[in-house]
């Protein structure tokens, strides 16, 4: 089973939705964004934080793919 590195941020997610992954115990998290490095930190992202390892797309981990929930103006 390979693993990536996952982040989560709200505004991103506001933006242009977020992906559900599974992690290697068998919980979820939602995920903005995935690496391979986990030291791959973007100083234009200040408010994402690190969720923790999760299950690659290609080992099953993805469980919802990327979604944007509708806003008010939607």
């Amino acid at each position: 089973m390979t693993t990536e590195h996952a982040w989560f941020s709200s505004a991103t997610a506001l933006l242009h939705g977020s992906a559900v992954y599974r992690k290697p115990d068998g919980s979820t998290v939602n995920v903005t964004r995935r690496s391979a490095d986990p030291l791959s930190k973007d100083p234009a992202r200040q408010e994402e934080n690190y969720v923790g390892q999760v299950v690659s797309e290609v080992d099953g981990g993805c469980v919802r793919a990327t979604w944007r929930a509708r806003s008010i103006s939607d």
